[in-house]
């Protein structure tokens, strides 16, 4: 999480903000904070006020709490939506609510910060987004001149974090740095002679785009709504997320693809919080996925015994501690032995593994791990609460035939029966 201060302040210096918080000492310390390298921010009190100001002037970014007297931070930005739809919107709020995080995607606000702050990590975003300012306004204007990109053109983009391609007359006419490096490319040639057609090189999931040609990827962007603009990637076997933007060269058959990275987002909504693996929701996904291509498909399901007992003995952090190390263990025996299963979290205490191949020897190491030497069990060791901690594993086939719901009650039995 590098910050370059001298580069934040040059970003941050032609960038104006609106800061909306109903709390006094918050908006007094935050707006102060700001002040250090925004030279231009304008605080208001509440949604109402903020939506106020809004209409009076312009403002790069606008920096909004959720919950406030009058008119809160969802419907403000709302009615700022309605007015200026592009507006880079950051919102700062003590609750991780899904229904709010579901409410800010379909309003494409992609940035959001937990209070109490981390200054460090609040500094980095607001790094992040003075930064991608920045570039667009350069963007802007470069845009009539982007279809005869030239070298030094091709320089400038390549600065981005924003991965680039332009696709002209349904063909592969530029890629920046960034985006060779989503798809783990050396160069744009060599990204033209193995991946010519660029909806492939995605996953295949729900609200998420996969096209077979160049062609069908622009039709699917020009029609689709901003929830399904979107990639997934698989790297290094972590899912990697991507919103998709689409603008046309005026008097060209050109197309500028923008790729920006909200795995974060994703991961708040997909990711269990512990764990660091995929959550239900998203395991049940891609089962869903890989029902559509088979009869049948064999999963491990796995869980630690004496778990229960854990939390009622040693206390819920003792608990989640156990759960960790047995997810990272899981982890480690993956990556070492198969990168590419995928490994979910179904419910407490049970995951999922879905292995790619022959997986004798995967599934031997895993029932070989060795849940004894868990800090946990140290810690206690000696009291008159002293367990010993084992692993369940069982290899189960579910019958991609039945529906999703079902094969989730399918799956509760067989953890049920371990």
């Amino acid at each position: 999480m590098d910050i370059n201060i001298v580069k934040l302040k040059k970003y941050a210096s032609v960038c104006s903000v609106l800061y909306v918080e109903d709390d006094e000492l918050i908006r007094s310390q935050t707006a102060s904070f700001l002040g250090r390298f925004f030279p231009d921010v304008v605080v208001a009190e509440d949604g109402a006020i903020g939506l106020a100001k809004y209409k009076e002037r312009s403002f790069d970014v606008v920096i909004t709490d959720i919950n406030m007297p009058n008119m809160n931070g969802i419907e403000m930005i709302e009615a700022i939506k309605g007015i200026k739809y592009e507006q880079i919107v950051l919102v700062t709020s003590a609750y991780n609510d899904s229904e709010y995080l579901m409410k800010l995607i379909n309003l494409n606000v992609m940035r959001f910060v937990l209070k109490p702050f981390n200054n460090k990590q609040f500094l980095y975003v607001l790094y992040k987004i003075a930064e991608e300012l920045t570039f667009t306004k350069e963007q802007a204007k470069l845009q009539d001149e982007i279809a005869y990109i030239s070298k030094r053109a091709q320089l400038i983009v390549d600065q981005a974090n924003i991965g680039i391609i332009v696709i002209k007359d349904n063909k592969l006419d530029m890629a920046n740095k960034a985006f060779l490096d989503i798809g783990g490319f050396d160069t744009f040639d060599t990204l033209v002679l193995e991946m010519p057609e660029i909806g492939v090189l995605f996953e295949e999931a729900s609200h998420c785009i996969n096209a077979e040609s160049n062609s069908d990827l622009i039709e699917q962007l020009k029609t689709l709504g901003d929830e399904d603009r979107k990639v997934r990637i698989m790297k290094d076997a972590k899912t990697i997320e991507y919103q998709v933007t689409l603008t046309k060269i005026e008097d060209e058959e050109s197309y500028i693809l923008t790729f920006t990275d909200i795995t974060a987002i994703h991961n708040a909504l997909f990711m269990e919080e512990h764990t660091k693996l995929p959550a239900k929701r998203f395991t049940l996904e891609k089962i869903e996925i890989l029902k559509q291509k088979a009869s049948s498909l064999n999963v491990i399901i796995m869980s630690v015994n004496h778990f229960d007992t854990v939390e009622k003995w040693y206390g819920k952090q003792d608990a989640i501690e156990v759960e960790t190390a047995f997810a990272n263990a899981i982890k480690s025996i993956r990556d070492l032995i198969m990168p590419d299963a995928f490994i979910g979290y179904f419910e407490k205490n049970q995951i999922i593994i879905i292995p790619s191949n022959n997986f004798n020897r995967f599934y031997e190491k895993l029932k070989n791990i060795n849940m004894s030497a868990l800090n946990v069990v140290k810690k206690h060791a000696g009291s008159d609460m002293e367990l010993e901690l084992s692993t369940k594993i069982k290899l189960e086939n579910l019958d991609t035939n039945k529906e999703i719901n079902q094969i989730e009650v399918d799956l509760i039995n067989a953890f049920d029966m371990m």
